[in-house]
């Protein structure tokens, strides 16, 4: 899958998490709520990172080179950096509801002006600037590292904790991850065998 479709599927899920989030803050359960905004917190976390370590990288690179307007770019990172603090001031609300679902509005509102404005302005230039097959690969990548994230997450839960836990946990789930992409990329390269020549061929081109 291409790296926009992969921004574009986060937005999407940002969106939806926002709106149950809204729905439940101040009158719902609180133990759901709490739920949903771990998972609305880890899909923020989770964008932010995808698109500055890959996608915002590539990008700021060919629009140098071919003296793209980077304003836009310079914005949405900015963007990112106001709604990473909301989201710690968010996860640091405490029981108060009231509090709870002020900080919530301002959250919501400050990530759905910067998802409107990337989709208008940075992805749109992304899509114009940067070829499919770049996108493509760049979305194996964002897969790739989906994958190496998971795979820790996973050891992590069977590995005892501590400092030495942890660190064996993210190298062992990052050799799963890489075997995984090499498999595929093995997979992709294999060609089949060539047809056996037809004898009267044979015969022909021995004379």
């Amino acid at each position: 899958m291409d790296a926009l479709t992969l921004v574009r599927q986060d937005h999407r899920r940002i969106e939806e998490l926002l709106e149950q989030c809204e729905q439940l803050a101040g009158n719902g359960d609180r133990h759901e709520l709490g739920v949903l905004l771990g998972q609305l917190l880890a899909a923020i976390r989770h964008h932010i990172d995808q698109e500055e370590s890959i996608l915002y990288t590539i990008f700021r690179e060919r629009a140098r080179r071919a003296e793209v307007d980077l304003a836009p770019l310079d914005r949405a990172v900015e963007q990112h950096r106001l709604i990473d603090r909301l989201t710690s001031e968010l996860t640091e609300a405490g029981s108060d509801d009231t509090t709870l679902k002020a900080k919530l509005t301002v959250l919501a509102e400050q990530v759905r002006t910067h998802l409107d404005e990337e989709s208008a302005h940075v992805l749109t230039a992304i899509e114009d600037l940067i070829d499919d097959d770049t996108l493509i690969e760049l979305g194996h990548r964002m897969e790739l590292r989906d994958r190496v994230i998971e795979s820790r997450r996973q050891l992590a839960n069977v590995i005892p904790g501590g400092r030495a836990g942890r660190r064996l946990a993210a190298v062992l789930g990052g050799l799963a991850a890489v075997g995984t992409a090499l498999l595929a990329v093995l997979a992709r390269r294999r060609r089949p065998p060539p047809p056996p020549e037809p004898t009267g061929w044979r015969r022909i081109r021995r004379r």
